[in-house]
């Protein structure tokens, strides 16, 4: 009976860079794995990357409108008669003069008539004109934190300075864009979901087809005296080493697409959409994605190298 060392074996061929007693190495069967591996990463970096993306939008859209309300002025009555700016003005004053002495107000603020024009200008167009185009006034509030607001009864005393008045919470908005959000980003968890069971399933597949093709020499090792968990350390060590390798490379890919996307987000200053940049917790995850995906292809190919053999004679 042969006995395996840990430091001298005798099995195998290759005698100064030896590293498996079967030919793992050869063959188009490794490179394969490494390139599926490779794209497999590329796309989980997409996915994890759109979800830190959106899980920012929706932090940075629930931190501006959380305990905020805007009181809007249409510059049109309920009867489309178009209301003087001095008129206008006066209400906006009487009605910033009420806010500020409301006990669950913490901050209301008339917005400039020049930021009026900036939020409504995308909607009309830059090169349009304003002279001629009434404008609403429009009042931000900022409420207290841990107070509980009856925003009916708020609408209703602010109506009593003008029934076109309105007073919108971004309640319902904010409601609607946190669900699509929120589903938006559940579909990035489930493609990264999908990706590392598609990951077990090749290295589970590709671990034997390579036990399927040397299924000679593998009796041959059993009948020299190789256990299980012997072969198995091989097998998984291959594993591990192909697809870590096609991982980095795909992690490497991943991120330099990543780093064009976001450079062409802010060349395009698109006000809508966050920054793509990642910060420090979501960087490191991104780099620790290929040694994530080289263990779970080592536990995989052990688990189906241990099963394999259990039943063989």
């Amino acid at each position: 009976m042969i006995r395996f060392k840990k430091k001298e074996r005798s099995l195998g061929v290759a005698k100064e860079k030896r590293q498996y007693d079967l030919p793992l190495n050869k063959g188009a069967g490794g490179n394969f794995l490494k390139v599926l591996m490779g794209l497999m990463t590329i796309l989980a970096i997409f996915a994890l990357s759109a979800s830190f993306a959106l899980s920012e939008m929706t932090e940075r859209w629930s931190s501006g409108l959380e305990n905020k309300a805007t009181v809007e002025i249409p510059a049109e009555d309920n009867n489309g008669n178009i209301i003087e700016q001095a008129t206008l003005n006066q209400t906006g004053k009487d009605i910033l003069s009420f806010l500020e002495n409301h006990p669950h107000i913490d901050s209301a603020e008339i917005m400039a008539t020049q930021d009026i024009k900036d939020l409504v200008s995308p909607w009309l167009g830059d090169d349009i004109t304003f002279e001629n185009v009434p404008l609403p006034g429009i009042i931000s509030i900022s409420f207290k934190d841990k107070v509980d607001i009856n925003y009916s009864a708020l609408e209703n005393r602010l109506k009593s300075f003008g029934e076109h008045i309105r007073l919108d919470t971004h309640g319902t908005w904010l409601t609607d864009l946190l669900k699509f959000t929120g589903a938006l980003n559940f579909a990035a968890i489930l493609i990264s979901t999908l990706i590392m069971i598609t990951t077990i399933v090749a290295v589970a597949g590709a671990v034997q087809a390579r036990m399927a093709a040397y299924h000679e020499e593998l009796e041959l090792l059993h009948l020299m005296g190789a256990g299980d968990r012997y072969i198995a350390n091989q097998l998984q060590r291959y594993s591990f080493i192909a697809c870590l390798q096609g991982s980095a490379i795909g992690a490497v890919i991943g991120l330099i697409f990543i780093t064009i996307i976001g450079w062409a987000l802010k060349q395009k200053e698109i006000n809508l959409l966050p920054d793509f940049d990642l910060n420090s917790l979501q960087v490191t995850i991104l780099i620790l994605l290929p040694l994530f995906i080289g263990l779970l292809a080592m536990v995989t190919a052990r688990q189906t190298v241990l099963r394999v053999l259990s039943k063989m004679p």
